[in-house]
């Protein structure tokens, strides 16, 4: 926060002075002294309420609504914590349901990718996910190469033999990396298997979200349209009462928590590398899984929002990265709502 903090008291004393430079200043201070505020401890869930929490029941008494993330509106901070561990149970309970498959597809996983790394170079330029493994890894917490996340990773599951809940999350986290540091041979590879990249066809209002797709929509393709769809996805993104990742659960409306994505654009360029490492699609899912796994992490844990810093980027919820598995494993982003609500069941009977 105080690099921005100190580029932006640069620019106002080379440019913008005065009065009206003093109250940007004040506006940021105060806007990142509020966020830090909600999404950290502010907000945070004790360890009895956590225990005690069952979807069911916290759903008929808080009513808890749509995506409070992108508007912290007053009051509803614990609400919005309570939607992400809510995630982390579910998804915790369906991986410990099927850990013995599980455990296979991801030492496979992992094994493809260090052959893959092996092979290429460590990545070149500014990955913006470098910082993405910051609180597994203070240390190195802005700095992580595709190598140095390997390295991790082999240390946090032992050889890739143990999948603790931190090895899951540096797993999800290495793959975020390394999408991103070769997605250019990656697509390269695609092109060699004559496998077409999957976009987002789902139809859905989860669609209309994703904002800065639209945006640069709005510059690539000006016209009457792409300020509609702009106009839209900004609306959608503001709107508290909006339908955005809703799912049926036992017969009721749930708004399922999340940003201001339908479907992470990080999760599709994960499942490319899972397809240029020719993964099963079984094995894509579990990878899929741990990915979701490293971004609640990231949520829930105050810590990363300091030693990766505040705009480290990917802190989606459950039912994003969900979206984008099933666009790319099946073609049918739809599913995801379905496998979510099945999750959420499976976790309340477990915790009964």
């Amino acid at each position: 926060m105080w690099k921005f903090f100190l580029l932006i008291v640069m620019s106002w004393l080379f440019g913008l002075g005065g009065s009206t430079g003093l109250v940007v200043l004040l506006i940021f201070f105060l806007g990142n002294a509020y966020s830090i505020r909600y999404r950290g401890h502010y907000g945070k869930l004790t360890k009895d309420e956590s225990r005690s929490l069952r979807l069911k029941t916290d759903v008929d008494t808080h009513g808890m609504r749509g995506q409070w993330d992108v508007v912290p509106w007053w009051g509803t901070s614990k609400h919005v914590i309570r939607k992400w561990t809510w995630d982390q149970i579910a998804l915790d309970t369906r991986l410990h349901k099927v850990m013995e498959k599980a455990s296979g597809s991801l030492t496979r996983a992992s094994e493809g990718l260090a052959d893959w790394i092996d092979k290429k170079l460590p990545g070149k330029g500014i990955n913006p996910y470098q910082g993405t493994l910051a609180v597994i890894d203070a240390n190195h917490s802005k700095s992580h190469t595709p190598k140095t996340a390997l390295a991790l990773l082999n240390k946090a599951s032992l050889g890739y033999k143990t999948w603790t809940n931190q090895a899951i999350c540096t797993l999800g986290g290495t793959f975020i990396i390394c999408a991103d540091a070769y997605k250019g041979e990656v697509k390269l590879r695609l092109k060699e298997k004559e496998k077409p990249e999957p976009r987002m066809k789902s139809g859905t209002v989860a669609e209309t979200s994703r904002l800065t797709w639209k945006m640069g929509q709005l510059v690539l393709s000006p016209g009457a349209p792409a300020v509609t769809n702009f106009l839209k996805a900004l609306f959608a993104r503001i709107n508290p009462w909006d339908k955005h990742a809703v799912i049926k659960y036992q017969g009721d409306a749930y708004y399922a928590p999340t940003t201001m994505f339908g479907a992470s654009a990080t999760i599709m360029k994960v499942m490319n590398l899972c397809e240029a490492l020719d993964l099963s699609s079984e094995d894509k899912e579990f990878v899929g899984y741990c990915v979701a796994m490293h971004w609640l992490d990231k949520y829930l844990n105050d810590s990363s929002w300091f030693l990766g810093g505040m705009l480290t980027p990917d802190r989606h919820s459950l039912i994003e990265a969900l979206q984008g598995m099933y666009a790319h494993i099946e073609d049918n982003p739809t599913k995801a709502a379905e496998v979510l609500a099945k999750m959420y069941e499976e976790a309340d009977e477990a915790r009964q």
